[in-house]
């Protein structure tokens, strides 16, 4: 019975992460010898140690300016997003802008949580100690997926006797994030979506891709399928074939070119997989649309041997990053698939073909940012705090 659960394409998926960590890539932290130069090639320099600096001035549960009052009032709540954590935090301050940060997996330990519903009030509070938040406060939410402590393998599948206490533990946080979500007031603007779009674990890879053609986007020809006859069609169809991984995190794998004419595809029946015409390009491009704005990010991966198939070899010293001017028509796309989606913050990775054509990949929520700003001047954390300033925040007297 176990032969069921065997899947096509694991064990090729399984050895990509290795073998693009097991790439050496030359001058990685020395951007002097680059063939390139970075916006801020001194902060490359010494990234270890900054990454370090900044974590240390974020390495508390809650952080605020704020205070609960009678009054009614408009803030930012920001849930702990990694690297970026710091320089928002930074830049709310620097605007005199109300916020309440918190680390909900600190939180989890140190914190206490009260909801109330009763005939006389609805109350929703989050407190560690005597510093509080009230929910209804919160008129923007700066947030993404927080790492829950104690992982599983299969979070889903209750554990028949060791290590049921902490299954249910986080499965009580992690719906505690849920309702939270919940009981912030309507009208709240969430960044880059609320939790229900604005993750990458709810994200729907297929769905989107034809949402994108939809649009108006070229996309290359995908198929999602578990009958091995269509799939030796596909490959007969087209001479490069890529293997994407269409599930989600935690479980999730970069896509692979595979030549499935020489593959013994048995297990195919097993489980559907996704396989897409793998187009040749000029360049890659990392498009960041943040409300009604697009930066498009040039990749010059085709100047690397390394990263030609894959730019996340990060062969940095060969691979120059660019900020340009993307076509209205396509800044326009970029922008329709937001909307549709529900989300105000993401990244869009598109290629140019050979043919000098547009290409949609795939969209991440929100994608990672932290780089953009010493390889190109790009600083993401001022530039969202840019658009809050124009909605209804108070400001902190």
């Amino acid at each position: 019975m176990e032969k069921e659960y065997y899947v096509f394409g694991l064990a090729e998926l399984s050895k990509k992460v290795p073998e693009l960590l097991k790439k050496q890539v030359e001058n990685k932290s020395n951007p002097e010898k680059w063939t390139w130069k970075p916006h801020d090639p001194k902060k490359i320099k010494n990234i270890v140690q900054e990454v370090e600096k900044e974590k240390k001035e974020v390495d508390y549960t809650i952080i605020t300016n704020y205070e609960p009052s009678d009054k009614k009032q408009n803030i930012v709540l920001v849930f702990a997003i990694g690297n970026l954590s710091y320089g928002i935090i930074n830049q709310l301050k620097n605007n005199n802008l109300k916020f309440f940060f918190i680390d909900f997996v600190r939180f989890i330990f140190e914190g206490e949580i009260k909801f109330i519903i009763n005939d006389n009030e609805t109350k929703s509070i989050l407190n560690v100690d005597d510093v509080y938040l009230d929910l209804d406060d919160v008129s923007i939410v700066i947030w993404n997926t927080p790492k829950y402590p104690f992982p599983l393998v299969d979070f889903e599948m209750i554990p028949q006797f060791k290590g049921r206490n902490k299954f249910l533990f986080k499965k009580r946080w992690k719906q505690s994030l849920k309702e939270i979500s919940k009981f912030i007031r309507k009208d709240a603007i969430w960044i880059p979506g609320n939790p229900f779009v604005g993750s990458q674990e709810w994200q729907d890879k297929i769905s989107e891709l034809n949402l994108a053609k939809k649009i108006g986007f070229n996309v290359p020809e995908t198929i999602l399928t578990n009958k091995i006859g269509e799939a030796k069609n596909f490959a007969k169809k087209h001479s490069h074939v890529l293997l994407r991984e269409f599930s989600t995190p935690p479980f999730s794998f970069p896509p692979i070119k595979i030549d499935l004419n020489s593959m013994n595809l048995s297990k195919l029946k097993n489980s559907p997989c996704c396989f897409q015409e793998y187009i040749e390009k000029e360049y890659e491009i990392r498009a960041i649309v943040l409300f009604e704005r697009v930066f498009g990010c040039k990749i010059y991966s085709q100047d690397s041997e390394l990263a030609k198939d894959d730019w996340r070899v990060h062969d940095d010293s060969n691979v120059k990053w660019e900020l340009i001017k993307l076509p209205e028509n396509i800044n326009s796309k970029l922008i329709n698939i937001c909307k549709e989606l529900n989300l105000t913050w993401c990244s869009v990775d598109l290629i140019l073909s050979k043919n000098s054509e547009y290409y949609f990949l795939e969209l991440n929520r929100p994608g990672a940012h932290y780089w953009l700003a010493p390889f190109i001047g790009l600083d993401i954390t001022k530039e969202i705090i840019m658009e809050i300033s124009k909605l209804k925040v108070d400001k902190y007297e």
